[in-house]
């Protein structure tokens, strides 16, 4: 019976591979034909395991924009306290691994992370052979994980979330859970909550802990925008990373809220670089006046932006700038929320004391409640709720002001996340 347990994971692993290997044969032509930027070949070799690799000491894996922007501190701290240590960051996208050769220049290498099928994984683990591998926000790898150990690798989750979603689909699977997870030597979760759903799931407790989150320790002075939006006259109500459905209320309760405030400008931001000409089609059939950021020039110091003369609405065509731009706003709203998404970033605005309107779906920050109940954030649910809060705000500069310092206390008071992952990690580091 002890020798059946032993061998119920190798059997899971082996139909792993062969699924994965069986995706991967599908999925191939489609990573073939995939557009990108002028490195789409260095894209296509890593995600396939292929290229040059060498011994790292640190291997840490961000998956898209916002886990990379989240793991900034983290990242520079590690290198900081630990220079001698080879750091190798990866990515999944296009548009992290942009933000990473950004952000992250003292990296030893970025690349992209190889697909998790053991013709493409093995090799770059063998190769790489890092002490240490750590994964921000819970991307489990069954095949990584399993080759990561079998290099005598320590594997560390940091920043760790499992989202309402994720858990129900992860429940549904807890039989071959506990497998993948046994490979884990530590989880470090964002919030108790996260950390009792992972020990459902089936990690073993003592392995598991509440650090708190990356995104309350963000520094985000560095990148506050300069020249184009120095010369905005009026205020500005921010949209971040909406989604599909969310526009056309944004939009309605913006032409609201501009009958009573003509200087109302708006900042439109899509999530997904891929709806952008998409939510363009929007403004043009409702004929908003508008501007891509792509089309606006840096003017001269001093000078009025032409540019914007005749436009209301800015609609971000642009990665990596969203986070600076908060500084800038004077309300924002949160997207993601309006529709079950899950939410963003409520963080950044409140780093800036920005007064802050969402939807009622923020499954992905449940720190929202807080900043509901400490009167730092506003919730709405439609064009008309969402026009009558800006109104509100606008008019009552006092309660706008409050509502940002309250959020900004919020943030002051979680800080700490970024050194008690470097704290464990120095004990990881001290054993290998």
């Amino acid at each position: 019976m002890e020798r059946m347990t032993e061998q119920a994971p190798m059997r899971m692993q082996l139909l792993y591979n062969l699924i994965s290997i069986t995706g991967l044969v599908f999925y191939l032509p489609l990573l073939l034909l995939k557009k990108g930027p002028e490195k789409r070949r260095t894209f296509i070799k890593e995600r396939l395991g292929i290229g040059d690799y060498h011994k790292t000491d640190i291997w840490v894996h961000a998956v898209s924009v916002g886990e990379t922007l989240a793991s900034l501190p983290f990242l520079k701290k590690l290198k900081k306290d630990f220079p001698g240590k080879k750091i190798t960051l990866t990515t999944t996208t296009y548009t992290g691994q942009k933000i990473a050769r950004e952000k992250f220049p003292e990296a030893d290498r970025i690349m992209y992370m190889p697909l998790d099928t053991v013709v493409c994984v093995k090799r770059v683990v063998n190769l790489l052979k890092p002490a240490i591998f750590i994964t921000v926000e819970t991307e489990l790898w069954p095949t990584l994980f399993q080759s990561l150990k079998e290099t005598g690798s320590r594997i560390i989750i940091l920043n760790g979330r499992i989202s309402n979603e994720s858990f129900r689909g992860y429940r549904k699977i807890k039989f071959i859970m506990k497998d993948i997870l046994s490979n884990v030597d530590f989880f470090y979760m964002q919030e108790k909550i996260y950390a009792d759903r992972i020990i459902h799931l089936g990690a073993d407790r003592h392995k598991v802990g509440v650090m708190g989150n990356f995104k309350f320790d963000i520094n985000l002075e560095e990148s506050v925008p300069l020249g184009w939006m120095n010369t905005i006259r009026g205020k500005i109500l921010l949209a971040a990373s909406t989604h599909k459905g969310e526009e056309e209320i944004v939009l309605d309760a913006y032409d609201s809220v501009r009958n009573k405030f003509r200087d109302i400008k708006l900042i439109l931001a899509p999530r997904h670089p891929e709806r952008f000409s998409e939510v363009e089609e929007i403004l043009k059939n409702r004929r908003f006046k508008y501007i891509r950021r792509t089309e606006i020039q840096n003017p001269e110091p001093g000078t009025r932006n032409p540019d914007f003369i005749g436009f209301d609405i800015i609609l971000l065509d642009t990665i990596g700038e969203l986070s600076g731009l908060f500084s800038k706003a004077a309300i924002a709203f949160i997207g993601g929320s309006l529709v079950p998404a899950g939410g963003h970033n409520i963080l950044e605005p409140a780093y800036w004391s920005r007064p802050v309107i969402c939807g009622p779906h923020m499954d992905n920050f449940p720190i929202t409640g807080e900043f509901l109940k400490m009167s730092a954030a506003l919730e709405v649910k439609d064009s008309k709720d969402m026009a009558e809060a800006v109104t509100a705000l606008l008019e009552n500069n006092e309660k706008a002001s409050a509502m940002g310092q309250n959020a900004r206390a919020i943030v002051d008071k979680n800080r700490g996340a970024v050194k008690k992952a470097i704290e464990l990690i120095r004990g990881y580091i001290g054993t290998v």
